[in-house]
């Protein structure tokens, strides 16, 4: 058995590499999907381990070694390239990609090259970064000039662009300070809307500081409103029917997530409403006074 440098260097890495792997897994397991290492600390680690597998082997060779440690290395070296494929969509799962920094506000992007186009708006936490809100816009092309974070109405705004969509997102980084300041947001929010909308913008999507409902566009004639512990189905949509409806063209279509039946009204009763009129709208149809 050699006593040699190399010998201690390949025994130590022999036991390191199973111990780097085990570390990487219980650190993707137990950060839960609010949260995400700093640095990419799992996904380096994670690496390291699996490119050990095959370093080990020829590193080791014309040492005189025992023959666990001999067999273990060849059984690493096996096992390393059949877990190539497995191990590259891991690897690709937990790398988190950085696009833009601003103070302690960080844009990135999680999930792998199979996952859907997004980004994510973290903060920085001691070692992690926690995860504050998603938006279904590529990574890519993202920049310092897309987005800002106003720290005195605690709100974020992010100019995106998506399948040559472009995109406007406004939502909040403190909860306190984005309601306290609804009066500032509501007209940032309604001054966007009369600039933009639907010249110049294909989606918008408005967080209203009043109740932390959504608001969204999706073209000149869908409006969807979310309540604020749904954000996955709209609970309200608002319609105006175009040409291909088998309703008048001249009508507003009202549809609720709970009811079978859509109301039908006058397009000239309901006119295209800002973010904050939506807003009134929904509270003046929960009200019954519609």
């Amino acid at each position: 058995m050699s006593d040699s440098l190399r010998y201690k260097i390949v025994l130590w890495l022999a036991w390191l590499q199973p111990a780097l792997i085990a570390i990487a897994i219980c650190m993707i397991e137990f950060t839960g999907p609010g949260r995400v290492w700093r640095w990419n600390v799992p996904f380096w680690t994670l690496l390291v381990g699996y490119i050990l597998g095959f370093l080990l082997l020829p590193f080791s060779r014309g040492l005189e070694k025992p023959s666990v440690l001999k067999w273990w290395l060849r059984f690493d070296l096996v096992i390393t390239i059949l877990m190539f494929v497995p191990a590259y969509f891991t690897l690709a799962g937990c790398e988190v990609k950085y696009s833009s920094y601003k103070g302690d506000y960080i844009l990135f992007s999680r999930g792998g090259f199979l996952s859907a186009p997004h980004i994510n708006l973290g903060v920085k936490s001691g070692l992690f970064i926690t995860d504050l809100n998603y938006f279904p816009v590529g990574y890519l092309g993202i920049s310092d000039y897309n987005w800002d974070i106003d720290s005195r109405t605690g709100s974020f705004e992010l100019f995106a662009r998506h399948n040559n969509e472009n995109q406007i997102y406004i939502c909040p980084t403190d909860s306190s300070l984005y309601h306290a300041n609804r009066a500032t947001i509501n007209h940032r929010i309604d001054s966007l809307y009369h600039e933009f909308y639907p010249k110049e913008i294909d989606n918008m999507d408005f967080v209203m500081p009043d109740d932390f409902s959504r608001v969204v566009y999706t073209d000149s004639s869908y409006i969807s409103y979310y309540k604020a512990d749904d954000y996955w189905y709209s609970s309200t949509e608002i319609i105006f029917s175009t040409g291909d409806s088998n309703i008048s063209p001249d009508s507003v279509i009202i549809r609720y997530k709970d009811s079978q039946e859509d109301r039908v009204y006058p397009k000239d009763t309901i006119p295209h409403m800002s973010p904050t009129q939506v807003e009134q709208f929904i509270r003046q149809l929960k009200g019954g006074k519609r």
